[in-house]
């Protein structure tokens, strides 16, 4: 290759790194050219890319954003493919696990999740989380839930109030 050309690879890696929450590593071993074609298809619907990267660019470009973690050392060995997502992490996570659990293939080394080094493992985990909006929503309901028992505490006080003074009512009407 080209110095030229490398130094804009390093760049556009660089680029991505720098916007994407999620960065993930695996190895495409085996893998035929419409199964990654098909994987980016799917990833592409969340927001996320899947690329085939040299790994010594790929050093250059993780070191350049700070992603340079210890422990990614020994994932940089072999063939390795690139996922960055630009949008929910969850969901390009969830997408590659259900294509991994159709195909078997690729196999996550491990990643970059919000900056903090996450293991295949870890990944998976997160794979199994609902997208961020139910999470929210989730949350939301959470927190919701004291005022309702409140309210409903408070009315059933003024209900049975209520209920008293009717029958009080009914009692001196009869």
């Amino acid at each position: 290759m080209l110095k030229e050309r490398k130094m804009q690879i390093v760049e556009e890696l660089t680029n991505a790194l720098s916007k994407s929450p999620l960065v993930l590593l695996t190895d495409y071993k085996g893998m035929s050219v419409e199964e990654i074609t098909k994987l980016r298809t799917e990833l592409y619907k969340v927001n996320s890319k899947y690329r085939v990267v040299k790994n010594t660019l790929l050093k250059i470009a993780l070191k350049n954003v700070k992603m340079d973690f210890e422990e990614m050392n020994s994932a940089l060995e072999g063939t390795t493919a690139l996922l960055y997502s630009e949008g929910d992490s969850v969901l390009a996570l969830k997408a590659l696990y259900k294509f991994i659990k159709e195909h078997k293939k690729p196999v996550v080394k491990c990643g970059i999740m919000d900056n903090k080094f996450i293991t295949a493992e870890q990944a998976k985990e997160f794979s199994k989380l609902p997208p961020r909006e139910v999470l929210l929503a989730q949350l939301v309901g959470q927190m919701q839930a004291p005022i309702y028992g409140l309210h409903s505490v408070l009315s059933g006080i003024l209900r049975k109030t209520l209920y008293v003074l009717n029958a009080i009512k009914d009692t001196k009407e009869e």
